[in-house]
Protein backbone atom coordinates (compact mmCIF):
# COMPACT_ATOMS: atom_id res chain seq x y z
CA UNK A 1 0.00 0.00 0.00
CA UNK A 2 1.22 3.68 -1.31
CA UNK A 3 2.03 6.18 1.40
CA UNK A 4 -0.59 8.30 -0.66
CA UNK A 5 -3.56 5.37 -0.11
CA UNK A 6 -2.58 5.00 3.73
CA UNK A 7 -3.06 8.86 4.35
CA UNK A 8 -6.39 8.93 2.63
CA UNK A 9 -7.48 5.81 4.82
CA UNK A 10 -6.58 7.61 7.99
CA UNK A 11 -8.01 11.10 6.76
CA UNK A 12 -11.43 8.93 5.48
CA UNK A 13 -11.27 7.30 9.19
CA UNK A 14 -11.42 10.61 10.99
CA UNK A 15 -14.14 11.79 8.97
CA UNK A 16 -16.46 9.01 9.54
CA UNK A 17 -15.41 8.96 12.94
CA UNK A 18 -16.30 12.91 13.33
CA UNK A 19 -19.29 12.26 11.25
CA UNK A 20 -21.03 9.55 13.49
CA UNK A 21 -19.89 11.33 16.76
CA UNK A 22 -21.76 14.30 15.99
CA UNK A 23 -24.75 12.39 15.03
CA UNK A 24 -24.81 10.57 18.30
CA UNK A 25 -24.66 13.86 20.12
CA UNK A 26 -26.77 15.84 18.25
CA UNK A 27 -29.36 13.08 18.76
CA UNK A 28 -28.56 12.77 22.14
CA UNK A 29 -28.98 16.76 22.71
CA UNK A 30 -32.45 17.01 20.64
CA UNK A 31 -35.21 17.13 23.07
CA UNK A 32 -33.30 19.01 25.49
CA UNK A 33 -32.55 21.87 22.71
CA UNK A 34 -36.18 21.60 21.83
CA UNK A 35 -37.08 22.35 24.81
CA UNK A 36 -35.00 24.99 25.44
CA UNK A 37 -36.14 26.46 21.78
CA UNK A 38 -39.84 26.72 22.88
CA UNK A 39 -39.37 28.25 26.29
CA UNK A 40 -37.65 31.09 24.24
CA UNK A 41 -40.49 31.48 21.79
CA UNK A 42 -43.67 31.42 24.57
CA UNK A 43 -41.10 34.38 26.47
CA UNK A 44 -40.88 35.99 23.11
CA UNK A 45 -44.43 35.85 22.65
CA UNK A 46 -45.05 37.31 25.84
CA UNK A 47 -42.72 40.30 25.28
CA UNK A 48 -44.93 40.87 21.69
CA UNK A 49 -46.14 44.64 21.47
CA UNK A 50 -49.34 45.04 20.01
CA UNK A 51 -49.31 48.15 17.43
CA UNK A 52 -52.14 50.34 16.52
CA UNK A 53 -52.50 52.41 13.51
CA UNK A 54 -52.03 56.58 14.46
CA UNK A 55 -54.88 58.32 13.86
CA UNK A 56 -55.06 60.51 10.50
CA UNK A 57 -53.62 64.18 10.52
CA UNK A 58 -51.59 63.78 14.13
CA UNK A 59 -48.28 64.34 12.25
CA UNK A 60 -47.24 67.22 10.79
CA UNK A 61 -46.65 66.98 6.23
CA UNK A 62 -43.25 68.11 6.38
CA UNK A 63 -42.03 65.06 4.98
CA UNK A 64 -41.72 65.02 0.98
CA UNK A 65 -39.06 62.35 0.55
CA UNK A 66 -41.04 59.33 2.40
CA UNK A 67 -44.71 59.70 2.83
CA UNK A 68 -46.35 57.31 4.65
CA UNK A 69 -49.54 56.43 4.73
CA UNK A 70 -49.77 54.70 8.39
CA UNK A 71 -47.51 54.54 10.87
CA UNK A 72 -47.67 51.84 13.83
CA UNK A 73 -47.23 53.73 17.54
CA UNK A 74 -47.21 50.58 20.31
CA UNK A 75 -50.24 50.59 22.72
Amino acid sequence: MGTEMAIALVFVTAFLWMAVTLTILSAIDRPERKARRQERRDIRDARRIEYRPVAAGTHPQGRSRHPRTRRLHPH
